[in-house]
């Protein structure tokens, strides 16, 4: 769980956060590094929460989320995306 800064006199909500990363050589593949980061939760899918990544001040903007998928569409399709 990462620190979650918030305004003064704000509401404190907890907030699951995770981190993505790599221990192989492979860091600077395009995939490894769309995929690698800080995820916040921000939703539902299928009854379970969903991620999405946060982008670094140095980097544009992303849209890269975690979700679960479940076997509605058949077990080769069920599991976290």
């Amino acid at each position: 769980r990462m620190p979650q800064a918030r305004p003064a006199g704000a509401m404190q909500v907890a907030t699951n956060a995770y981190t993505v990363f790599t221990e192989g050589s492979d860091g600077e593949e395009f995939v490894i590094q769309t995929l690698t980061g800080d995820f916040v939760e921000n939703g539902l899918n299928h009854i379970r929460p969903t991620y999405q990544k946060q982008a670094k001040p140095s980097q544009p903007p992303v849209e890269v989320f975690l979700y679960f998928w479940d076997g509605r569409d058949g077990p080769s399709f069920e599991g976290w995306w």
